[in-house]
């Protein structure tokens, strides 16, 4: 799936989670498996708790990381892309 700045993206519902320290790990039942998130990953799912563009998403984690939205973005579209093969979030939207 492709993941684009107007792109909306939302956790998937019914996944389990827990945070280890500044990290998170999260089950997905309905795949048998589990991710582990480091603290950037951790600050992304915590956001997409409720559905977020990904440029908006983008501009609060650059401030957060004190870096540009571009660079953030580098970054976070491949792994939104990578969370939604995987069942961890989806697309709600463009």
């Amino acid at each position: 799936m492709t993941i684009e700045p107007g792109t909306v993206v939302v956790r998937t519902a019914g996944l389990l989670s827990t945070a280890v320290d500044d990290e998170i790990v999260i089950l997905n039942p309905d795949r048998d498996n589990y991710v582990g998130l480091d603290a950037i990953g951790r600050a992304v799912w915590d956001l997409i708790e409720q559905p977020h563009e990904v440029a908006e998403l983008c501009r609060k984690l650059s401030q957060d990381f004190d870096t540009t939205p571009d660079q953030v973005a580098a970054d976070v579209l491949p792994f939104l892309a990578e969370l939604t093969c995987e069942g961890i979030a989806r697309v709600v939207g463009p």
